[in-house]
């Protein structure tokens, strides 16, 4: 049997308006605090990225093909210092509906795959956001200024929550906030069947792979 990597990205238009509220430990706060503190970032939907890179496994690769996949609505919020990065913190909202095929000429092959993801995948009419949030921060500063960090928290998706750690580089640049990192998940751990078609002759691994670019802002005073 042949291996083909299909690659699903996720650009979080926030993994598009609604891959989010991003804090890297600590809730985002309420509309009722405070203004936001110097250490506060808004996750700038338009410059992250979030790829998902599934394995997909047949009796042919004829049968299989790349795919990219954008999200239209997430929003974020993040909170990181130099002076206190354990202190940091990152949620995430994803609208699980807001995935849509990229690079796909055929629009019935597109309408296909995009409907398979939202109603046999994520069930999006049940399980509407994906939410990370997270809950502590480990911290170690680089040699070139950048900072290693493990993000430990709840991942809710597909009704499923479960706790995760992101590992992350963080670099903070005149009031820009980037992270970068890579981690893998299962899904049957959220209870999602790993997608098959072609009559079950191609089917989708278990474990995907997902690659992130996120880009916040602090808000303007």
């Amino acid at each position: 049997m042949k291996t083909n990597r299909r690659v699903l990205i996720i650009a979080f238009s926030c993994l598009t308006g609604g891959l989010a509220s991003a804090s890297f430990g600590q809730p985002a706060p309420s509309k009722a605090t405070a203004p936001p503190s110097k250490g506060s970032y808004q996750v700038d939907a338009k410059k992250s990225r979030f790829i998902v890179e599934t394995e997909t496994t047949g009796l042919s690769a004829m049968f299989a093909h790349d795919h990219k996949i954008g999200v239209r609505d997430f929003t974020g919020r993040a909170t990181f210092t130099r002076d206190n990065a354990k202190g940091a913190s990152l949620t995430l909202t994803v609208q699980a509906n807001s995935l849509y095929l990229l690079g796909e000429d055929d629009i019935g092959q597109r309408q296909a795959i995009e409907s398979a993801l939202r109603e046999d995948v994520l069930e999006t009419a049940r399980y509407p956001q994906i939410v990370f949030t997270s809950r502590s921060a480990t911290s170690e500063r680089r040699g070139d200024g950048t900072f290693d960090v493990r993000l430990t928290g709840d991942l809710k998706l597909h009704g499923v929550k479960k706790q995760i750690t992101i590992p992350a580089r963080v670099s903070l640049d005149n009031g820009t906030l980037r992270a970068i990192g890579v981690i893998e998940l299962r899904q049957t751990d959220f209870k999602i069947t790993p997608f098959s078609f072609v009559s079950g002759s191609v089917g989708i691994k278990d474990t995907v792979t997902l690659s992130f670019d996120i880009v916040a802002t602090q808000p303007q005073s």
